[in-house]
């Protein structure tokens, strides 16, 4: 079956929400870090805790980060596959 102008308008449509996904999870990643970094260079300046808000801070600031990569990977994989079998299925 060729592909139709409906099944065209899917793809970019979903091709859009990949986009959508990418910029909203790096901006909110951005914000994420930018909040928790108040806190943690305030417990940084403090000397009785300042090394441990320093782990603490490696750890989430690698986990925050890492989700947020997970979020746009699987987005990735996700939109492709289902551009993918559009373009299958109209062939």
């Amino acid at each position: 079956m060729p592909a139709t102008e409906s099944s065209r308008q899917l793809q970019g449509a979903i091709a859009l929400l990949k986009t959508g996904i990418d910029a909203g999870s790096r901006r909110v990643e951005e914000m994420h870090l930018a909040i928790a970094d108040k806190p943690f260079r305030v417990l940084g300046a403090v000397p009785a805790v300042a090394d441990v808000s320093g782990i603490v801070r490696q750890f989430h600031d690698g986990i925050t980060r890492g989700v947020h990569q997970a979020v746009r990977g699987l987005s990735t994989v996700g939109c492709d596959a289902a551009i993918k079998a559009i373009d299958i299925q109209t062939k």
